[in-house]
């Protein structure tokens, strides 16, 4: 009644090397962070996580052979965005004093980071050859950092003035949204000084 709807023999195309293993790693605990980033209840927390998402994501660059988007990745947004909304959120407000409070010890969790950092730097000292394989094309003072300059601060064709400035606004809106995220109204400063 049915035609016969045999199924082609499809390999098992699933990649299973280093690089492959290190992406989806690296691609699982980003998704983790970012869930965690939306869920957390403490805005100090939910911005800690918001970190190692942005981490992962450089993370991720690298892998791909991206070392500068990576490092631009880590200081514009972990080394500027987020870190100015920790440090707005921890100035203005209380947060910092019971924010941590985890069910976790704290030695256990310091000696798993130990360890990660360690395996990390074993990995990036010694030699890969799968990242040492890929053809560079580019000529020999490409990558110079007079030419990085040249090319981030020039307007013409070619330059970078404006997405450089539009980081600088970045910056700035982020430093403005933290300090009315963190800021507290009239009333919670009155109900503080009526319980001092």
């Amino acid at each position: 009644m049915f035609p016969n709807l045999a199924l082609p023999d499809l390999p098992f195309t699933f990649p299973l090397g280093g690089i492959d293993i290190a992406f989806y790693a690296v691609a699982i605990v980003m998704l983790v962070t970012a869930v965690f980033t939306v869920v957390a209840k403490n805005i100090l927390q939910s911005a800690v996580f918001l970190i190692f998402s942005f981490v992962a994501t450089a993370i991720l660059y690298m892998l791909l052979h991206a070392e500068f988007i990576a490092l631009a990745q880590v200081m514009t947004y972990v080394g500027g965005v987020v870190i100015l909304v920790v440090f707005t959120i921890l100035l203005t407000t209380h947060l910092g004093e019971d924010a941590f409070a985890t069910k976790i010890p704290r030695i256990f969790a310091a000696f798993a980071l130990s360890i990660g950092f360690v395996f990390v730097m074993v990995k990036c000292i010694l030699p890969t050859p799968e990242l040492a394989s890929g053809i560079v094309n580019a000529p020999a003072n490409y990558s110079s950092l007079q030419n990085f300059a040249v090319r981030l601060l020039g307007y013409d064709q070619n330059g970078f003035i404006i997405p450089f400035e539009a980081v600088s606004v970045l910056l700035l809106m982020t430093l403005i949204c933290a300090i009315t995220v963190a800021r507290r109204s009239k009333d919670e400063v009155e109900k503080e000084k009526e319980v001092k």
